[in-house]
């Protein structure tokens, strides 16, 4: 990543900064963003690279990793405690599930 690149709206040097960005209201924290600041406008931006990685980090690190359990008959999945919280889950909820291809299924809380 370049230290200083051209800015985009004025030609000025833009210099690579750090921030901790948060998202959804603070729930989420990415420490170390990376992110550019023009010191002629002061226009703050994120080249496609940036945001390309940006976004590899949040499908990555935001991934949960469930066994399949033995529930009498059935086979379950139990929920993280941070899943429920977020999306403050009740014991008797109904969710759907719809089968989107071999290897993926979709949840719906209804």
């Amino acid at each position: 990543m370049e230290k200083e690149i051209k800015c985009h709206l004025c030609n000025g040097k833009a210099k690579l900064k750090f921030e901790e960005l948060k998202l959804d209201n603070g729930r989420i924290t990415i420490k170390e963003s990376p992110y550019y600041k023009c010191s002629k406008c002061k226009e703050e931006f994120a080249t496609s690279g940036q945001m390309q990685e940006l976004s590899n980090q949040i499908n990555t690190k935001f991934v949960f990793k469930r066994p399949i359990i033995n529930a009498g008959r059935s086979l379950a999945i139990t929920l993280p405690s941070d899943i429920v919280q977020y999306y403050k889950l009740k014991k008797g909820e109904k969710i759907q599930i719809i089968p989107k291809n071999q290897k993926e299924l979709k949840v719906i809380v209804q």
